[in-house]
């Protein structure tokens, strides 16, 4: 039940993602693999007629188990002919449910030191349990922003 939860908010995710950025069908993909069939890059062209055009880069990290530890974004750069560093999302597995950081790249420190938010998802004996929270610097801490719960029993698709 928790490996099946787990990958359901991994497809989701990713769904979503590629929806959003394929809406108007102007992008092209190359993805680069591993010898566990697991994309460990995916660079996003924009199709501009006949031309691609660089536009974003992934780079994907993997724990032992197999699992998702940090997607690194990268955005091109028109001037420096380069992509640079732009976010990059960690993923922390626990016992209960999993934690994902998303932090921007900080020119100045040459880190991803600007954390601002993270989710948490939580397996319940109800179900799943999702929480987002706010990084708030004037009180040095992290700031609830929004709480859902699912439950089993709760229709995930729409019904006509």
């Amino acid at each position: 039940m928790k490996a099946l939860v787990m990958t359901a908010i991994f497809a989701a995710t990713s769904l979503v993602t590629s929806v959003a950025n394929n809406l108007s069908g102007k992008f092209a993909y190359n993805y680069a693999m591993d010898d566990n069939n697991q994309i460990t890059s995916e660079t996003v062209y924009k199709a501009d007629g006949k031309y691609l055009e660089h536009h974003l880069k992934y780079d994907y990290t993997y724990d032992e188990a197999g699992r998702l530890v940090r997607k690194e974004a990268f955005r091109w750069n028109d001037v420096k002919q380069a992509y640079q560093r732009y976010y990059c999302m960690t993923y922390a597995y626990g016992l209960e449910g999993i934690s994902l950081e998303y932090a921007l790249w900080n020119d100045e420190a040459d880190d991803y030191t600007d954390a601002r938010q993270r989710a948490d998802y939580n397996l319940t004996p109800a179900g799943l349990n999702y929480q987002a929270y706010e990084w708030d610097g004037q009180q040095n801490q992290w700031q609830l922003q929004a709480e859902h719960a699912m439950t089993s029993e709760a229709n995930l698709f729409a019904v006509r």
